[in-house]
């Protein structure tokens, strides 16, 4: 037999200071054998609470924890809120002593339970979770964070934050927000967040930055080994983000074009270096106003002097740099060739001396014509769904342009509607320089009248554009070794790139960044490169098994995978609390399957009181 709970209040004083620490404590009385005896049911810690409503809490939660999730008497939102909250924690404790005995129980457990009073709580996500703990686990995180000193709480913190960015990309703020209320990782870690503060998780992303390269240099041998990687190919680019604020004093953020069409604030550009299944092999940050000229050799000769000190080192002696036509000038060029690097680019212009003959269909909507011209190789290329996409870019402005012309002509009949003709002229400038696209296939004629512009006639000829927008485009390499299909297949990887960029910056909440120290915005951006780590992990998995799902939508896919609390009353005036992960769905499933992970991340636990 149990008797009520009650708070009682604890002092303790440092022999080497006058300040008493109070503390509080859940008790309860229970009768033993050997008499009645004290038991702590749950430190409170600090509570924030007139002592005349002590007793009120302690009530509400004993009545919580019997099942009765409505209160006979009113009681205060903060005394509500507070029992939930340490009902919780109570249910939590009791399950982590648990957890062992019940997972060898298999016995079946009959109850006669009021069904009418059934209820369940605390639904927490799980699998978006899962997937992530479990990539991590497979790229040997949890052996990295021990291999370099971390402390228990650290490798839970830094898995926090990296999964965290997986799985629900947002502020320290917002992280630790999702951590307490919404995310069941904690209980996949065995660990409590509900104790983490911002303080915590910022000085953790400050000790995973500082150990930035150890971990880059593990992650890029694991990845090698696990997916039989070659590193003969190395794919580079770079992006950039901007920040939410001045970011006044963090001296690589600077102005520039920003990719995001934000050049209205400061920006940081971050570098990164791929391997041909989109691993990325190392990152550098640079100034937020650096083009991709200025730093291809150095952050090629960085991971190239890095990887070729590993053991075992690259296969090959000389990789091939791919790299896009923003980024493949002559000077690139000469460059890439002076380092002894071998190249495969998209050439900027046409070859001067274009060969006749027939092109070959190497891919359902590609075909290739192959040109040796001096010592490289050309592959002329005309793609279908390139076409069909410039085609439609070029539609919509013309019609977009037509459409200004138009409104235009027919101003010049309206009152107070635009018809100087200088004005007039001036106004179809500025369209040739917004729809510069198709601009040339517009012949436009202005009539003039006192000054006035009296009509407006216009034609469009596509011929004029001075682009037949195909589908075509030209692959330039000094691979002479290489056939059509493989100098065609190794360009198209450097979608690889585009893939991580895509992600880093939105699935992954790469920006903007509202840090303004120096140190937490490159823990920030580090972060981001990790937890991509994960989601190419993954998403390699997933198209091995033919699930070509992008990660947002495999994460929405996952997220109504549940853990959650039922609480059962017996017939015996007992409630049987029940902690278990919802049926998972057929298609979540398929991805456990193809990540070869089970389907129960949380084993089911079961408290009686």
């Amino acid at each position: 037999m149990v008797t009520p709970m009650y708070i009682r209040e604890i002092q303790k004083k440092n022999p080497n200071s006058p300040k008493a620490f109070i503390s509080h404590r859940l008790i309860e009385s229970v009768r033993t054998p050997r008499g009645p005896r004290q038991r702590v049911v749950i430190n409170l810690g600090q509570l924030d609470l007139p002592k005349e409503e002590w007793k009120e809490l302690a009530n509400r939660i004993e009545d919580l924890l019997r099942g009765h999730e409505s209160s006979t008497v009113p009681i205060a939102v903060k005394i509500e809120s507070l029992a939930r909250y340490y009902t919780k924690q109570i249910l939590r404790k009791q399950r982590s002593e648990k957890k062992e005995r019940d997972l060898a129980e298999n016995e079946q457990d009959y109850r006669t339970v009021d069904v009418n009073a059934v209820s369940s709580s605390d639904e927490k996500f799980v699998g978006p979770e899962h997937a992530g703990i479990e990539a991590m686990k497979a790229l040997g995180f949890f052996d990295l964070f021990r291999q370099v000193g971390f402390t228990n709480d650290e490798s839970n913190l830094a898995t926090l934050q990296i999964v965290g960015r997986l799985v629900h990309p947002g502020s320290e703020r917002e992280l630790r927000r999702y951590a307490k209320e919404q995310s069941a990782l904690d209980e996949l870690l065995g660990c409590d967040f509900s104790y983490v503060g911002h303080n915590m998780l910022y000085r953790n992303s400050d000790l995973l930055f500082t150990h930035k390269e150890t971990i880059e240099h593990f992650l890029r041998m694991l990845s090698r080994e696990i997916f039989s990687l070659g590193e003969t190919i190395i794919l580079y680019d770079l992006t950039n983000t901007y920040f939410s604020g001045s970011a006044a004093k963090y001296k690589k953020a600077k102005r520039g074009r920003s990719k995001q069409k934000r050049s209205d604030r400061p920006l940081v550009t971050l570098g990164v270096v791929l391997d041909e299944r989109g691993f990325i092999k190392c990152s550098r940050i640079f100034d937020g106003n650096v083009g991709e000229p200025s730093t291809l050799v150095d952050m090629i000769n960085d991971i190239h002097s890095q990887v070729s000190m590993e053991t075992p080192p690259l296969f090959v002696t000389k990789p091939t740099i791919v790299m896009d036509a923003g980024i493949a000038s002559e000077d690139n060029l000469d460059l890439v060739k002076e380092k002894g690097f071998s190249y495969i680019v998209v050439s900027r212009s046409r070859p001067e001396q274009m060969e006749d003959g027939a092109f070959e269909e190497i891919k359902e909507g590609i075909k290739v014509k192959e040109m040796r011209i001096g010592n490289e190789t050309y592959l002329h290329c005309i793609s279908d769904g390139k076409m069909k996409k410039e085609q439609a870019i070029v539609i919509k402005a013309r019609d977009a342009m037509k459409e200004e012309i138009e409104y235009l002509s027919e101003g010049l009949t309206i009152k107070r509607r635009l018809k100087s003709y200088p004005k007039v002229l001036e106004r179809i400038g500025r369209l040739r320089q917004l729809y510069s696209r198709v601009s040339k296939g517009f012949a436009i004629d202005v009539k003039e009248h006192k000054g006035k512009a009296v009509k407006i006639t216009w034609s469009f000829d596509p011929s004029q554009l001075g682009k037949p927008y195909d589908g075509s485009y030209f692959i330039r390499t000094d691979r002479m070794d290489l056939s059509k299909n493989e100098i065609w297949s190794l360009y198209i990887m450097l979608t690889s790139v585009e893939d991580a960029f895509r992600c880093l910056k939105g699935e992954l909440g790469l920006r903007p960044i509202h840090h303004r120290k120096a140190d937490r915005i490159e823990g920030h951006l580090f972060i981001s490169i990790l937890a991509y780590h994960l989601l190419n992990y993954i998403q390699q998995h997933l198209r091995k098994a033919g699930i070509h799902h992008r990660w947002a939508t495999v994460r929405s896919l996952l997220q109504t995978h549940m853990a959650l609390s039922t609480h059962l009353p017996t017939a015996d005036g007992k409630m049987v609390h029940l902690r278990y992960c919802s049926i998972p769905t057929p298609k979540q499933v398929e991805v456990y399957s193809a990540l070869k992970i089970t389907s129960v991340p949380l084993k089911l636990t079961k408290i009686e009181m």
